[in-house]
């Protein structure tokens, strides 16, 4: 059951992100866990253009094996920042992430019924993501 509950989006956050198997050279990194894929940006921006080329161009050339679906998705997006970095409001880099991900991970960003966004205090300006499918209720 504590699996269940963890799938079903109760447990937002990644433990570990160290622990993942990270692949990607640049700016842009990801791994896949447990049917969860996780993305990285060594970057801050609320401005949706550098988003979807930062993470569409990794898409296209690094990590092919990402093709979008359907169905209903969990994204959890945790924003980094240093103490020099500048505020960016957490709605409008939502909105670039979740756009910069539309026919990368999912078809259309209305399939996001759960999404969680956090500022915390980092290392350097970074932004993590995890998207996942969320299963259907089984019916009783």
């Amino acid at each position: 059951m504590a699996d269940q509950a963890a799938h079903e989006g109760r447990d937002w956050r990644v433990e570990d992100w160290n622990a993942l198997d990270w692949q990607g050279r640049g700016k842009v990194q990801a791994a896949t866990q447990n049917g969860s894929l996780h993305v990285r940006v060594d970057a801050v921006t609320s401005q949706t253009r550098r988003f979807k080329s930062l993470i569409g161009e990794f898409f296209r050339t690094e990590f092919r094996r990402v093709r979008p679906r359907y169905g209903a998705f969990e994204v959890v997006i945790e924003i980094e920042r240093g103490p020099d970095t500048p505020v960016h409001d957490v709605d409008n880099v939502a909105k670039a992430v979740l756009d910069a991900l539309t026919g990368v991970v999912f078809h259309d960003d209305s399939q996001v019924e759960r999404l969680h966004v956090e500022k915390v205090t980092g290392e350097r300006p970074r932004v993590k993501v995890r998207a996942r499918p969320i299963r259907a209720a089984e019916p009783a």
